[in-house]
């Protein structure tokens, strides 16, 4: 275990290694000219100080590399990084912070929160702020916002809060805020094609290598089989006999090629019977241009003949 010196011993050690730099060329002790033993003494302390000052210099280094640190854990950290005092005033921002928020830093500090808070969350904030304040010491609460930049875009925020009651004269609310704008978004349109799939045309997803993962209630409806029955299959297990491999070999070169397919194939029901479907194949492919899945959307002919008309 490293030894932790203390001002007086730290000195003492320095002295003695300082002695040992120069002990080759110390006076004798017994009849050292007093002239000698100033100029040895000098020259120890001139390495003592040099020592010192080696010292220092590591220390100064140790200093600004923890500073570097702090700067890059706080000020370029993922997320923003808000203390707002009791009055809901902003007292500290990191980078961040200022970046999410679109404002310079000099013109949030002392500014109240609320402020960047969207009109509809405001009396909202104000409740679960004043809430906060009234609990110092209380757990983490987490909950999500809508916040305003200066050019009028609202966006979406979660905000996890900690209320720091170290001292009782500067209860300051500390808060750590992460743009879901992109969460929310996929949300909603995870919610339209929802939507889609429970639409009245059939659809099944497969995965990359073409195995049904997903069919709807309409593709039940016109296949016969329900779910259970089609997941993990191939949808070659539709087939009616009616096309050949050539039909099949040109329907996929389409696909790999330009990335869908339009066209009729005639399938087999559970039940035996053939139908004509208009089938729409697309291949779903990630950011990296790679295939994660294919969507199929077809209509039953003689299904869609037997469709009821809408009525007002």
């Amino acid at each position: 275990m490293k030894k932790k010196w203390d001002g007086k011993d730290r000195r003492s050690s320095l002295r003695s290694e300082a002695e040992k730099v120069v002990a080759d060329i110390a006076p004798p002790r017994m009849d050292a000219d007093p002239g000698e033993v100033l100029m040895h003494e000098l020259l120890v302390h001139k390495v003592e100080l040099e020592m010192q000052n080696e010292e220092l210099r590591k220390a100064h280094l140790e200093m600004e590399e923890a500073r570097d640190s702090y700067v890059n854990l706080y000020e370029f950290a993922p997320i923003c990084y808000i203390t707002l005092s009791r009055e809901g005033l902003i007292s500290k921002i990191n980078l961040t912070g200022c970046i999410l928020l679109g404002v310079d830093r000099y013109q949030l500090i002392s500014r109240r929160f609320s402020h960047y808070v969207a009109a509809q969350d405001r009396d909202r904030w104000h409740r679960l702020f004043m809430g906060m304040m009234k609990h110092p010491g209380a757990e983490k609460q987490a909950f999500d916002l809508q916040m305003t930049r200066p050019d009028g875009a609202i966006y979406h925020v979660q905000l996890n809060c900690l209320n720091w009651d170290a001292d009782e004269k500067d209860n300051v609310l500390r808060i750590a805020i992460t743009d879901i704008s992109k969460l929310k978004l996929a949300e909603a349109e995870l919610k339209i094609a929802a939507t889609v799939f429970d639409s009245y045309e059939p659809i099944l997803v497969t995965d990359a290598d073409n195995i049904i993962i997903r069919v709807n209630a309409a593709f039940t409806e016109t296949t016969g089989y329900s779910a259970a029955e089609a997941t993990g299959k191939s949808p070659k297990f539709l087939a009616s006999g009616y096309h050949d491999e050539a039909f099949y070999a040109q329907m996929w070169e389409c696909i790999n090629t330009d990335g869908h397919w339009i066209g009729e194939i005639h399938n087999k029901h559970k039940n035996a019977s053939i139908y004509i479907e208009h089938m729409h194949i697309t291949a779903i492919k990630n950011s990296w241009g790679e295939i994660t899945n294919y969507t199929g959307i077809f209509t039953d002919k003689a299904r869609n003949r037997k469709r009821p008309k809408k009525t007002c």
